[in-house]
């Protein structure tokens, strides 16, 4: 298996162990007494730890360079978990155990941008991106199948083995990149890439430079999380993450509320719609920003492709924000089926592009920095405290005024991130201007 295969692979096995039990934690620990209250404690407890820990795990991404070791130790940590917390679920072990998965999860992200970064370069880092989150897509459609349909027939132990299997077909997956050359320095963001009209081939791409090039920053840290388009960037992704993550609960629990579903099978049918979608959209933005025909062997046709992928990359996160503006109006004003699957496959399309797009804006950005991962997660802190914040406002406006008025506030954020994108876009122009970025 050649590593981009390896890669891809890799992303659709971790996408079932990288959040643990998932969803099934509540079924779980229900079946063991907990309460309400007590779930929710822990799942308070637990994002904090992620969000508190989210950037210096991964600066120590940046400067490591056992990327291959500490995505095995992420692997085999949160599989333990989980195996050892169905044998002990008091509420101190489970309190250990989910924040263990918690920062392991965190810390895979910017360590799977890494790592890819450094294995394939610059010239293919855009289509391997987007390879990589077609696959987890995939992945993740893949096992809440198989957990459902095991979940049915053997209980809820199956989802146990099921996450312990994936964890070794993950581990045989990392196993196929132990030769694979990581260049660290462009793992990190600090050398600079080839130009684009320069030679991409696969030797020249994966070359490891690390007896040439130290693993010194080329900027402050501190200079990262002031940088006007992180910040802008982090903006956005903040009000995306606050506009989508309620979205779906509600929409389950409005199902629940009109009877039209009390087993858990519309969730289960609308995360199969939403992911399916992601497959198909993370595909298409891989053709979008590395399409071949417009390459150009000349140093000036070059620079009209960069400034063109980069163009792309920008109206693409605009238009995940648009989407769920539109998502919001359409859970806001419909309420059958039909209007539930334009929803999902609305949320398909925003979750998809900004999965793609969004390590490689920073990549872009904070290229020659010697920051990238740490950059990396900053902006997805920042979208995880969107995420965190999303739940109240969209539980306390539906619970005070109603579902139609809940979906037009969380798209009320989308709208808002749109707009300081189109504000703030001027901050970009500089990268635009750049003769080179992340293309093929």
């Amino acid at each position: 298996m050649n590593v981009y295969n390896a890669l891809a692979w890799l992303n659709f096995f971790i996408a079932d162990v990288r959040d643990g039990l998932g969803p099934y934690l509540g079924v779980f620990l229900k079946n063991h007494g907990f309460l309400e209250g007590h779930i929710g404690l822990i799942g308070t407890i637990t994002a904090l730890c992620a969000l508190a820990f989210g950037v210096p795990l991964g600066i120590l991404v940046d400067k490591t360079r056992y990327k291959r070791a500490l995505i095995a130790f992420c692997i085999l940590a949160i599989t333990s978990s989980v195996l050892l917390n169905y044998f002990y679920p008091t509420f101190a072990f489970t309190l250990i155990a989910q924040a263990s998965i918690a920062l392991c999860g965190v810390c895979l992200a910017p360590a799977f941008a890494a790592l890819t970064l450094g294995i394939v370069g610059r010239g293919a880092y855009a289509k391997q991106t987007s390879k990589n989150e077609a696959y987890k897509h995939a992945g993740t459609a893949f096992s809440a199948g198989v957990s459902l349909v095991c979940a049915y027939y053997y209980g809820i132990v199956a989802i146990f083995i099921i996450t312990a299997f994936m964890g070794v077909f993950s581990l045989i997956c990392l196993a196929f990149l132990r030769n694979a050359p990581i260049d660290h320095a462009i793992a990190r963001g600090e050398s600079e890439a080839v130009d684009c009209g320069e030679s991409t081939a696969t030797s020249d791409i994966i070359e490891s430079r690390e007896s040439k090039q130290p693993l010194d920053s080329n900027r402050p840290l501190s200079s990262v999380f002031t940088d006007k388009r992180i910040i802008t960037l982090s903006l956005a992704v903040f009000c995306f993450h606050l506009s989508n993550a309620a979205m779906l609960p509600l929409l389950s629990q409005r199902a629940h509320m009109l009877g039209i579903d009390t087993s858990g099978a519309y969730a289960a049918a609308t995360i199969i719609i939403a992911q399916s979608t992601m497959i198909f959209v993370a595909l298409l933005c891989g053709k979008l920003i590395t399409n071949p025909h417009e390459a150009s062997s000349t140093k000036s046709g070059a620079g009209k492709q960069n400034s063109r992928v980069f163009r792309t990359l920008l109206a693409l996160m605009a238009l995940a924000l648009f989407g769920l503006c539109v998502r919001s109006i359409v859970a806001a004003n419909s309420e059958s089926l039909a209007g539930m699957v334009i929803t999902q496959i609305l949320d398909g399309v925003g979750a998809g592009i900004v999965g793609v797009i969004l390590p490689i804006l920073v990549a872009i950005i904070l290229r020659g920095s010697g920051h990238i991962n740490a950059g990396l997660a900053f902006v997805m802190t920042c979208g995880g405290i969107g995420g965190a914040f999303s739940g109240s406002l969209g539980g306390f406006v539906a619970q005070y005024f109603g579902y139609f008025y809940a979906y037009m506030a969380l798209g009320s954020a989308a709208l808002v991130g749109l707009v300081a994108w189109g504000l703030f876009l001027g901050v970009f122009r500089d990268i635009e201007r750049a003769k080179r970025v992340i293309t093929k």
